[in-house]
């Protein structure tokens, strides 16, 4: 990925650069920026090239910044840009933002490529995104460790006005907000509850020499998701047979969901559940 200007100091002229971009020995990828090689696109390719179009000051942010930090999924098509201190338009597949300054704490480089901090990148994203897709995004970034709380406390006491500060303030105080679970389909099922209205556990909390993956002290229950990755062959069986008996005898009923029942029988599992709470006197969910 090079610039025209960058072609045209290395010897090219102007003409000599536009007819190999017409012809197609080069490629434009977004005004001023070309591929000299051709093929596929690497992964990153066309986020370098969207730095290059933009110039001194730029750096990839809000949903480009968020995928890349495994906050959002999937690829945004249009590619985010922030420019700190100067006007750069947009322009096809490129969305240019701006900033009177960055602090140096908010921006750093993943791939050799500067990019908003992931702190950063989820404020960004914060206004548009709906309360549920917030909690998501921050959930991922603290199940990958890319995000801590003291990094939220920090973008926030830095940018108190920003747009999607209150809703980000919002969600972080939220204690649901912060759950870490040790899997997508641990955190499939804490959605569901929080969603549900049935009283929530206790994620990951030891129990003796086991971690269960959700536990219901007051009403002595347990819930374990079951995945093939982690659940498959002899070994994990018979270890699961065991945790179900150590569980017992320390005196809790145990259910088991698979991720599978988890993402697409979610009126099962909730009903299943909803019955084990209710013999201990829990309340019924709100279906």
């Amino acid at each position: 990925m090079v610039t025209t200007s960058q072609l045209i100091a290395c010897g090219l002229g102007e003409d000599a650069v536009s007819y190999r971009t017409r012809s197609g020995r080069y490629t434009e990828v977004f005004r001023g920026v070309v591929s000299v090689v051709s093929g596929e696109f690497p992964p990153l390719a066309r986020e370098q090239a969207a730095l290059l179009a933009c110039g001194g000051g730029a750096f990839l942010s809000h949903h480009t910044a968020a995928f890349m930090h495994g906050l959002r999924k999937p690829h945004p098509y249009q590619i985010d840009v922030t420019v700190a201190g100067r006007w750069v338009r947009s322009r096809k597949g490129l969305r240019v933002h701006h900033v009177r300054e960055i602090d140096k704490r908010d921006v750093g480089r993943h791939e050799r490529l500067v990019v908003s901090s992931p702190a950063r990148a989820l404020l960004e994203i914060a206004a548009t995104l709906t309360i549920g897709d917030l909690r998501d995004a921050l959930g991922n970034g603290i199940e990958r460790r890319v995000i801590k709380p003291r990094d939220i406390e920090g973008i926030l006491a830095r940018n108190p006005h920003r747009r999607g500060s209150g809703r980000l303030s919002a969600v972080t105080g939220d204690p649901d907000a912060t759950v870490i679970t040790r899997s997508r389909a641990e955190r499939a099922f804490w959605k569901l509850i929080r969603e549900s209205g049935l009283p929530k556990p206790l994620p990951n909390q030891p129990l003796g020499r086991y971690v269960p993956d959700f536990t219901w002290p007051e009403h002595q229950l347990i819930v374990e998701i079951d995945s093939y990755q982690f659940h498959a062959g002899p070994d994990a069986f018979q270890n699961d047979r065991e945790k179900d008996l150590f569980y017992r005898r320390a005196g809790f009923d145990v259910l088991r969901f698979t991720r599978n029942q988890v993402v697409h029988e979610p009126a099962m599992v909730l009903v299943t559940l909803a019955q084990a709470l209710a013999r201990s006197g829990a309340a019924r969910p709100r279906l």
